[in-house]
């Protein structure tokens, strides 16, 4: 009995956390099949599970779409009330409450190379002199970081994938750090899966990615909406309706 008046609790104090507005989420636009712009609407796996799991809290929300790098201005400054979905850093929980307790996906980042100009690569070492593209604004962990500032790699960031690819066939980069799941999505959408192949060693492998909320921002009460949320999607995860959404967009689901 004690748990359910606590969970409601929870979800009236959620519900009333802002003075009428829905909350203003923002997403990655060029992370499709987790976050994209499908007919002009806000669409993938991200997007869809936030939005029952709000729907679930009782929690009005309107989810944007822009840039990563946009994305983390906008969580920092305030002009929106949270950003799905984020790795966790320390440099990043300065300025958003991470939604820790439960991830809304897990990512494995690779090298993707074109085929016939792969190398080895067995550690850090192996893309010494190498000029290797990145997403602007995405976290790679301390290991990537370490590397970059030893400054044997050379690190070149584009706005958006579809960049990205253009400067790897190019000949503009040796190699770039994607999203396995991501980049398979968007070679297939260009009829480049033959064209480009990832190396097997693995940059990040099941690294968890988190709903997230600015600190900000003019939102009061965000652990209480935090906790509905988790809560939430917590429960969509146990009764299988966030396998039913992602299966949507990923077979392998």
């Amino acid at each position: 009995m004690k748990k359910c008046l606590s969970a409601c609790l929870l979800l009236l104090l959620a519900s009333t956390a802002w003075a009428g507005a829905p909350l203003r989420f923002v997403a990655d636009a060029d992370f499709a099949p987790y976050s994209m712009v499908v007919n002009g609407a806000p669409s993938g796996i991200d997007v869809d599970v936030l939005n029952e799991a709000a729907r679930r809290a009782g929690i009005d929300i309107e989810i944007g779409m822009k840039p990563l790098k946009t994305a983390l201005e906008m969580a920092g400054d305030g002009s929106c009330d949270g950003v799905v979905a984020l790795f966790r850093s320390p440099e990043r929980e300065r300025y958003v409450l991470f939604l820790d307790g439960v991830p809304i996906h897990h990512s494995d980042y690779v090298l993707f190379a074109k085929v016939g100009n792969r190398f080895a690569f067995n550690s850090y070492d192996d893309l010494a002199g190498k000029v290797i593209g990145v997403a602007a604004g995405l976290d790679l962990g301390p290991e990537f970081a370490a590397a970059r500032a030893k400054g044997d790699m050379i690190v070149k960031e584009y706005p958006d994938l579809r960049g990205i690819i253009a400067g790897l066939l190019g000949g503009e980069i040796d190699a770039f750090a994607g999203n396995i799941d991501v980049t398979y999505y968007r070679l297939k959408d260009m009829g480049l899966t033959s064209s480009v192949v990832y190396l097997p060693r693995k940059l990040l492998a099941g690294k968890p990615a988190f709903i997230v909320l600015s600190r900000a921002s003019g939102l009061e009460n965000k652990d209480q909406v935090a906790q509905a949320l988790e809560g939430a999607l917590g429960k969509m995860l146990k009764d299988g309706s966030y396998n039913t959404i992602a299966r949507r967009y990923l077979l392998r689901f």
